[in-house]
C-alpha cells in the first residue's frame, strides 16, 4: 500500500533523506510525497516509522505540472 505523507511528515522526509521539496522540472515547490511501507512496518499510519526500516519506496510528485521524482530503495537505504 502507499500513502501520501502529511506536512509534518513530508518536512522530517526531507531532512531524513536529504531531499528538495522543489519539482525538478518546473521548480514549483508544491509537491506530494507518497510512500510505500515496507511489509509488517507502521509506516501506512500517520506518525509511523517513515525510516529505511519502515519504507521500501517513495515519490515526491509535482500539484502543478505532474513531475515525478523516484527515491529508489538504495536510495533509501543510503539514510540508514
Amino acid at each position: 500500500m502507499s500513502r501520501d505523507l502529511t506536512a509534518e511528515e513530508k518536512q522530517k522526509f526531507i531532512e531524513l533523506y536529504s531531499v528538495e521539496a522543489i519539482c525538478e522540472r518546473c521548480g514549483d515547490t508544491d509537491v506530494t510525497v507518497k510512500i510505500w511501507e515496507k511489509y509488517g512496518s507502521d509506516s501506512s499510519k500517520i506518525g509511523g516509522n517513515i525510516g529505511p526500516e519502515g519504507i521500501v519506496g517513495a515519490v515526491i510528485a509535482c500539484n502543478k505540472c505532474g513531475h515525478g521524482q523516484t527515491l529508489t530503495r538504495s536510495r533509501i537505504l543510503e539514510a540508514g
